[in-house]
């Protein structure tokens, strides 16, 4: 199960890029997600991207520059794919995907601010 502790647990060990994309398992991502998500990499543009046919092509996470992408996890039931400031899950046995966007903490004067505020 995928709870707030692993997200934040994704976020803190993946927090730098690999040395390059070819250091990705790649191959687990095809195994575990391609037959439902109908992935792809295109390699014809200026940069390579990993195509998710799976999710809305007006989405921002359609096309996912391969430089951009810092560690596939699999789940149990999820293949996680960790960006900076957001994870893609990709359910294993069907279409589901699921987006986690990283908020930032309210800094300390936002938080004065807020109180002073009331």
């Amino acid at each position: 199960m995928i709870t707030r502790k692993v997200i934040k647990t994704l976020y803190n060990k993946y927090k730098k890029l690999p040395p390059s994309p070819d250091c990705l398992d790649m191959a687990l991502l095809f195994d575990a997600a391609s037959q439902h998500h109908n992935i792809t990499i295109d390699m014809d543009g200026p940069v390579d991207t990993l195509k998710i046919m799976s999710i809305d092509p007006s989405s921002p996470f359609h096309n996912i520059a391969l430089d951009r992408i810092h560690a596939i996890v699999p789940f149990e039931e999820w293949v996680a794919i960790v960006l900076h400031s957001s994870i893609i899950f990709l359910n294993r046995k069907s279409s589901k995907v699921s987006v986690h966007i990283r908020t930032e903490p309210p800094t300390m004067w936002e938080k004065i601010k807020a109180f002073f505020g009331r």
